[in-house]
């Protein structure tokens, strides 16, 4: 993705208390102390002095820092994020520009197909309503959901996607059978909205804290012996994985249920001065090209399916469904959403619609 310098290159006589550019691995390698590293070794970053361009700067993050080498340490002036690549261009440097890189059953690139681009244009009531912790367990957010569904049922939408947690936290290892009685019972309040049920798909992303194996990513979908109530009575119910990728003609989106933002913030080497968090938020992920550009201890990833949280080609639509606030923006071409806690107060949620290529509430 990004050719990294090699370290030997700062540590050559050449490049002693000259200004270097470098790109590298932020990493924190003993307490109190950051390092910049690549495959062939590691340098002591000092950032006491260092301006920082827009971003979160996490640790384990891939930054440009500018500054002199000296006395084995990296001085640093200045701090940025990897330039983003758009996603025509990265399509249009591949070796088979028409190959399928995002997933799914296709092989060719869906952008290509023209007659998709003409049914996305066409069809601009298509919509996909967007929630988060949807707390099934909970008897305000099932009355909430009817008022949402009667809403929705004369003008059904393309997608309803439900994050979890589908529990309240305090409540979420209770036993599945009351799991199944939950589902049981959403399974019977969308059926009585036949057009719905008909017409919508319905989504469900597990959340942190629902019943899987472990809470590494990516997570499976939620187990089956929970679930099966509400397949019967849905027959559109998919459930998905956590992260997923969906793709509606030509675009390609991103589900991500984690409580990202906080942990980013604190795992951030620098906090911004604005309190607008969500460009920040959405520069790093885009540019780092990565659902969650943070230490395995604090966001465990399976190595080997690294792959599924990795936005290269960068998608549409990355929705980061979090516990906090809710916002939406977009960068370098992507929209960026996060639809906010449902239990809240608020009961906020995100519509997104396609053929504007835009997101509403």
């Amino acid at each position: 993705m990004w050719s990294s310098p090699r370290v030997e290159f700062l540590l050559g006589a050449s490049c002693r208390q000259k200004k270097v550019l470098v790109l590298g691995l932020l990493t924190s390698l003993k307490e109190g102390k950051y390092h910049l590293e690549d495959d062939t070794g590691h340098i002591e970053l000092d950032l006491s002095n260092a301006s920082f361009h827009s971003g979160l700067f996490t640790v384990n993050c891939f930054v440009l820092v500018e500054g002199c080498y000296e006395d084995n340490v990296l001085h640093a002036e200045a701090v940025g994020l990897p330039p983003p690549e758009l996603p025509a261009v990265t399509r249009e440097r591949m070796s088979m520009k028409n190959e399928n890189y995002f997933g799914g059953s296709a092989r060719k690139n869906v952008k290509t197909d023209p007659q998709l681009h003409q049914l996305e244009k066409e069809n601009g009531e298509a919509m996909f309503v967007v929630l988060s912790d949807v707390w099934l367990d909970k008897l305000e957010v099932m009355e909430k959901l009817r008022v949402l569904f009667s809403g929705y049922a004369q003008v059904p939408p393309t997608a309803f996607i439900l994050c979890g947690n589908f529990f309240s936290e305090w409540q979420s290892r209770k036993k599945l059978e009351e799991m199944q009685k939950a589902f049981t019972a959403l399974g019977n309040l969308i059926a009585e909205f036949p057009d719905l049920a008909a017409n919508t798909r319905f989504i469900f992303v597990p959340g942190p804290s629902d019943p899987g194996p472990s809470t590494i990513f990516p997570r499976p979908p939620l187990p089956r012996c929970v679930t099966e109530p509400l397949r019967k009575k849905v027959r559109s119910a998919v459930f998905a994985t956590n992260p997923c990728r969906l793709v509606y003609c030509t675009q390609e989106m991103v589900v991500l249920r984690e409580d990202l933002v906080g942990k980013m913030c604190r795992n951030s080497v620098h906090f911004p001065q604005d309190c607008d968090l969500a460009p920040h938020v959405a520069r790093t992920i885009v540019n780092q090209c990565h659902l969650a550009p943070l230490p395995l201890h604090t966001v465990p990833v399976y190595w080997n399916f690294d792959h599924c949280m990795s936005l290269y080609p960068t998608p549409d639509v990355i929705i980061i469904a979090d516990k906090d606030k809710a916002f939406s923006t977009t960068h370098s071409g992507t929209t960026v959403f996060n639809p906010g806690s449902f239990f809240s107060s608020e009961s906020p949620f995100k519509v997104y619609f396609p053929s504007a290529r835009r997101q509403g509430v």
